[in-house]
C-alpha cells in the first residue's frame, strides 16, 4: 500500500505523477511533449533509464487519443510515411545500444540534446521543404532521429523539425506528430525490454502514470484556445533549457 511506504517514496511518487500532469499540459497544448519534459525532471529523481521506462505507456496512449481525435486528417499519413518507416528502422537497430552507457554518460548525452532542441526551437520556422526533396528530407531526418533516439531515448530532432517544415494544418501537424511518437515509442519500449532495462514493474508503474498524463492533456486542450502559444512555447522551453543544464551539471559533478 502507498501509506506503507517511506515518506521520501510518497514525496518522490507524488513529484512524478506531477511530472506528467505537465507533459500532458504541454502535449495537450502543443500536440507533442511529453517525453522531452518528464524524462529529464524524473530523471533529477530517479536513474535515466527509470525516466525512460515510466514514460513509455503514457506516450503511447496519449499519441492513440491524439491519433483518434484527428482522425479525420488521416491522409497525412501519405505524406509522412518515409518518416515513419526510416525511423522504425533506424531506432530498431540503435536502441540496442542505449543500455550501454553509464548513466552519467547517459544523462549527459540527454541534456546535451535538450539543449540542442530548445536552441532549434529558438530560430525562425524552417522554410518550406521543397516537392522535390521532400522524399530524402524526410528520410534523412528519421534516419537521424532514430539514431539519436536509439543513443540517448530523445528521437524529436531533427524529425520535429522537418514537419514543421511540411507546412501542414493545426490538427495534421498533431496527427503527423502523434503518429511520429507513437511509432518511436512502441520500438523504444520493445528494445528497452528485450534489455531487460524496462521491467514489468516499470511497466506497471508506468500505466498509474497515464491518469495524471491525459488529466494534463485534458488540461492543456483547455488551455491551447485561451492562453497565447508563444508564450506557453517560451515557458515550456525556459523549463527544458534548466532541466537539461541541471542534467548536464549534475553528470559532470557525478
Amino acid at each position: 500500500m502507498l501509506s506503507a511506504l517511506p515518506a521520501i517514496d510518497i514525496v518522490v511518487i507524488a513529484y512524478i505523477f506531477a511530472v506528467f500532469v505537465l507533459g500532458g499540459l504541454v502535449k495537450g497544448v502543443c500536440g507533442f511533449g511529453i517525453p522531452l519534459v518528464t524524462v529529464p525532471l524524473i530523471a533529477l529523481v530517479e536513474t535515466v533509464p527509470t525516466a525512460i521506462a515510466l514514460a513509455l505507456l503514457p506516450i503511447i496512449i496519449s499519441n492513440i487519443a491524439q491519433s483518434y481525435e484527428c482522425r479525420q486528417h488521416y491522409r497525412v499519413l501519405g505524406l509522412i510515411w518515409p518518416l515513419l518507416l526510416s525511423l522504425a528502422v533506424s531506432l530498431g537497430l540503435a536502441v540496442q545500444l542505449l543500455g550501454s552507457f553509464r548513466p552519467e554518460i547517459l544523462a549527459l548525452i540527454i541534456g546535451v540534446m535538450i539543449q540542442v532542441f530548445v536552441i532549434s526551437q529558438l530560430t525562425p520556422d524552417p522554410p518550406a521543404i521543397p516537392q522535390r526533396w521532400r522524399f530524402g528530407s524526410l528520410v534523412g531526418a528519421g534516419l537521424s532521429s532514430g539514431l539519436f533516439g536509439g543513443l540517448t531515448s530523445f528521437y524529436a530532432f531533427p524529425a520535429l523539425q522537418a514537419l514543421m517544415a511540411l507546412g501542414l494544418g493545426r490538427n495534421e501537424f498533431i496527427l503527423a506528430t502523434s503518429l511520429f511518437f507513437l511509432a518511436g515509442s512502441s520500438i523504444l519500449g520493445i528494445g528497452l525490454l528485450a534489455q531487460d532495462i524496462a521491467t514489468p514493474i516499470h511497466l506497471l508503474l508506468s500505466l498509474a502514470c497515464v491518469v495524471p498524463t491525459q488529466l494534463g492533456m485534458y488540461l492543456g486542450e483547455l488551455i491551447r484556445e485561451r492562453l497565447s502559444q508563444a508564450m506557453f512555447r517560451g515557458i515550456t522551453l525556459s523549463v527544458l533549457s534548466a532541466t537539461g543544464l541541471t542534467m548536464i551539471a549534475r553528470a559532470i559533478t557525478a
